[in-house]
């Protein structure tokens, strides 16, 4: 989605009240807009503009206190359901695919209650009667159905085309959310580089994985420093990173931007990153990739 991330952030946990460094919020940012810090994977909504240095959240800050830190504000919603729309260099793709996921599975929601609603008590169907005339939307007209409609769930077994859409290639076939713990593959002039549970979502053949951890340099500036780590799900041979990003803490700050090296996918199983000029010492890092699966 398009993101204004100029400056910095600071986030008070309890607080709605966020406030920035070099930010010019009141020219670049409305009401209904989405809030989110790196590698937080939580999205709130912007209930006031207050100043360039000032916003407020529409329900308190819940993660941890944090001073000086990067953002992202979303600017960008479908009409007219306000779906979050996604651009090419977003950082926490993940949380802006899985909001505009769960918004489209409210709206399935509020379809099966309509037709239940709308119904009369003439037919009484039972749930796999109903699947069998979902195929056929004349057939429900004044219809009523027994089964799973207060809390529906529906199963689209061959995938799901939106509007008038009919073309295969442009079916949604598959969709999930998972954890899962990265293993360290090898590391280069560092040590006790570990990384925690990380996350991911699936949507299609696209990959959305984010996770965090942290690492020692244990060489001098000018070496270059190396990490390679598990991913969650086998990435396609064929094809290369469709985008990612990060970042790394550190005395000097450090982003990690895919397409200039430093953050790329080198087989099916491993992502891999490297970094040159960097300061010895403790740091930690957080990352965002997307890739295509096998």
């Amino acid at each position: 989605m398009s993101q204004y991330s100029t400056g910095l952030s600071s986030v008070t946990n309890g607080s709605p009240t966020v406030t920035g460094t070099n930010t010019l919020w009141l020219a670049n940012v409305t009401a209904g807009d989405s809030f989110t810090v790196a590698g937080d994977g939580v999205m709130y909504d912007v209930a006031s503009v207050d100043t360039d240095t000032q916003v407020t959240l529409s329900a308190p800050y819940a993660g941890t206190t944090a001073s000086g830190v990067v953002y992202a504000i979303g600017t960008g919603f479908t009409v007219p359901d306000s779906f979050p729309e996604m651009s090419q260099g977003d950082i926490e793709t993940a949380t802006i695919f899985t909001r505009a996921m769960r918004g489209i599975q409210s709206k399935f929601t509020a379809l099966v209650s309509d037709i239940s609603g709308k119904a009369d008590q003439a037919t009484t169907y039972t749930e796999t009667e109903v699947d069998s005339l979902l195929d056929d939307k004349a057939a429900i007209s004044g219809q009523t159905f027994t089964g799973d409609i207060a809390a529906p769930k529906i199963t689209a077994s061959t995938g799901i085309l939106f509007g008038t859409d009919t073309a295969a290639a442009n079916t949604l076939d598959d969709y999930g959310e998972g954890s899962w713990t990265p293993s360290v593959v090898s590391q280069s002039n560092m040590t006790g580089a570990t990384i925690g549970a990380g996350s991911y979502t699936k949507i299609g053949n696209l990959v959305f994985a984010e996770l965090k951890g942290s690492f020692s340099v244990t060489s001098g500036a000018s070496a270059r420093t190396l990490l390679a780590f598990s991913l969650p799900i086998l990435q396609s041979t064929t094809t290369t990173v469709v985008g990612g990003g990060g970042i790394i803490q550190a005395p000097s700050n450090l982003n990690i931007n895919p397409g200039v090296g430093d953050l790329t996918v080198t087989n099916a199983t491993d992502s891999f990153m490297s970094f040159t000029s960097f300061e010895t010492g403790n740091h930690t890092f957080s990352i965002s990739i997307t890739y295509r699966e096998a």
